[in-house]
């Protein structure tokens, strides 16, 4: 039986990378985004527990260029796009883009906030 080897960020091809949201959203006072990510996802916690919760989500609160990363995807645009775009709005608060770019999408990915 073959391995299965872990894709490293530097072989992701950014053409190819169309990052989809997985999880709702919501803006803070301060205009950031908050990720909500529900604690459960069994049917039956979820028809049993979910609703006489206080807080039914962890929330992830996203600085300033995550913020902007995330308003970014759409579901159509690759990460080259959104990184051209991200470029054009942040200038060098965001350089080296594509590598923090990467590095953001991979563990949005690997924490199921997004999908390729």
């Amino acid at each position: 039986m073959a391995k299965k080897s872990k894709i490293n960020e530097s072989e992701i091809n950014m053409y190819n990378v169309v990052p989809h949201k997985l999880v709702k959203s919501d803006i803070a006072e301060d205009k950031m985004i908050i990720l909500l990510k529900p604690k459960f996802r069994n049917s039956f916690l979820v028809k049993h527990l979910l609703h006489r919760m206080k807080y039914p989500d962890f929330k992830t609160k996203l600085d300033e260029i995550g913020t902007a990363v995330w308003n970014k995807i759409d579901g159509k645009k690759n990460a080259v796009e959104i990184g051209n775009e991200l470029e054009k709005e942040l200038g060098e608060k965001i350089q080296p883009v594509y590598e923090r770019l990467g590095m953001f999408l991979s563990t949005m990915k690997r924490e199921k906030f997004i999908e390729y």
